[in-house]
């Protein structure tokens, strides 16, 4: 069967809930997990649905909703996992702040800043992932990280989803000391030979704010700089890379006389 996308979310979102009968979480979720492709989502769906014996509706809603209370301090805002219930919460399942699964779980778990988690969006995301318990939700976790570190396409969605969770309200950008963090977590590993020099030149040399575009065309560089020319010799200044990066070109370049 084909499907042909009308270009707008909310109609995929209503043609995935009329063929599957899954909720509207449900099928936001996958649709995105599949980058919006309709057919790709169904299949995905079933697929998971057919792995995992439906999973998603057999998980205890309410069992995920009283590992949410047991964490929740009583003088966090309602239905609201504050700073301190979160950072309680990831140390029963294991996960660590220096650890770049934190980001894909927050986006799971639709967290609305960092360090928060609502109520609604802990029980959506983990009857969406199929776990009502500490160790269901521990083993997937270690599927997050897996998917993490060999699905590019998955990562590209978590790295791209930072900017907007790492941005402070109403601003349009990230402050360069708080974004090479967030690289310094996201690209241990993948900016081979390159992430030191950039930290580096972002912050004592750019110092500016980083915006989405310079987000997200770091994330196109990355294999260009340690796949396709590692040593930056044959980068084309007249090439349609933001100025960031030609700034970053020069700049490492200069160290290398």
């Amino acid at each position: 069967m084909s499907f042909r996308s009308s270009g707008n979310r909310e109609a995929l979102a209503s043609q995935f809930m009329q063929f599957t009968q899954a909720s509207a979480d449900v099928a936001r979720k996958t649709l995105q997990s599949n980058n919006w492709n309709l057919e790709a989502a169904i299949d995905s769906y079933y697929q998971n649905h057919s792995d995992n014996s439906s999973a998603t509706t057999q998980t205890n809603a309410r069992a995920i909703s009283d590992i949410f209370d047991k964490y929740k301090q009583p003088d966090s805002p309602p239905d609201t996992l504050s700073i301190t219930g979160t950072m309680a919460y990831f140390d029963a399942i294991d996960l660590a702040l220096d650890d770049p699964t934190v980001l894909a779980l927050s986006k799971a778990l639709d967290s609305p800043t960092m360090g928060e988690i609502t109520r609604k969006g802990f029980t959506d995301g983990w009857t969406f992932l199929g776990a009502d318990s500490i160790e269901k939700m521990k083993e997937k976790l270690r599927e997050l990280r897996t998917k993490m570190d060999t699905n590019d396409e998955y990562f590209k969605e978590v790295y791209n989803w930072t900017f907007d969770w790492a941005k402070p309200p109403g601003q349009k950008g990230i402050p360069h000391e708080t974004a090479t963090e967030w690289w310094r977590l996201l690209l241990a590993g993948r900016f081979q030979g390159h992430l030191d020099y950039w930290i580096d030149f972002i912050n004592n040399k750019w110092k500016k704010t980083i915006s989405r575009d310079t987000w997200k065309m770091l994330h196109e560089f990355v294999p260009y700089a340690t796949v396709t020319d590692p040593t930056l010799t044959n980068f084309d200044e007249m090439s349609s890379w933001p100025s960031v990066i030609d700034g970053y070109v020069e700049y490492y370049k200069d160290l290398a006389k």
